[in-house]
């Protein structure tokens, strides 16, 4: 990644301490500039930021790293259009909370796939058709699903799915159960009419 290709030491510290009293959105134009001296006073300033609000909804340092490092990658790739953000902290953590909950959502996923694949022989009838309809079926659960907005997919992937206690995914992502419960009902009416599109009866 570029940033990692700047050594530190190659940036005089009185550039870096010019840059310092630069107002954020001159800092944005200089960026958009391609200028590396900014990028770099940017990513020391909010790397430790955006690494830890990564690592608080993951729980995985690695993880979080590695989410830290593709948004500023994002934004060095980006910076010909960074001139127009006005609040940079919130766009990084934006960025960053977008992320972390792909990742999350992921990480559901490859769980029941595993979990299908343990019990796979006790879920599916023994007759062809009955057989094709559920293979049917959960391919399009999962499309419905995959059409949500990320934090209600991952939501609903971690409570409907793989049957997690709304208390318990509210505490994970730092919410109230509420809001838990309000992104379930959603969810839900639109996986059902989805599958009802589709003229497939849910189990729900």
């Amino acid at each position: 990644m570029y940033f990692e290709q700047i050594p530190a030491r190659t940036i005089p510290s009185t550039i870096l301490k010019k840059l310092s009293n630069v107002p954020e959105e001159e800092l944005m134009l200089l960026l958009s500039e391609s200028n590396p001296n900014a990028f770099t006073r940017i990513y020391r300033e909010y790397q430790a930021v955006v690494f830890a609000y990564a690592n608080r909804i993951t729980k995985s340092r690695p993880v979080a790293e590695d989410i830290s490092q593709d948004v500023f990658f994002k934004i060095w790739e980006q910076r010909k259009t960074v001139g127009s953000i006005r609040h940079l902290k919130k766009y990084l953590l934006t960025m960053s909370k977008h992320s972390a909950l792909d990742w999350l959502a992921r990480k559901a996923r490859d769980q029941l796939m595993r979990e299908k694949m343990r019990h796979g022989a006790e879920e599916f009838h023994c007759d062809a058709e009955n057989v094709l309809q559920s293979r049917e079926y959960h391919d399009l659960l999962h499309n419905a699903i995959e059409k949500l907005p990320p934090k209600r997919k991952l939501i609903f992937t971690l409570c409907k799915i793989n049957g997690i206690s709304y208390d318990k995914v509210a505490e994970q992502l730092g919410v109230a159960p509420g809001t838990i419960n309000d992104h379930i009902v959603k969810g839900t009416r639109f996986v059902k009419e989805y599958l009802k599109q589709h003229d497939m009866a849910h189990t729900w």
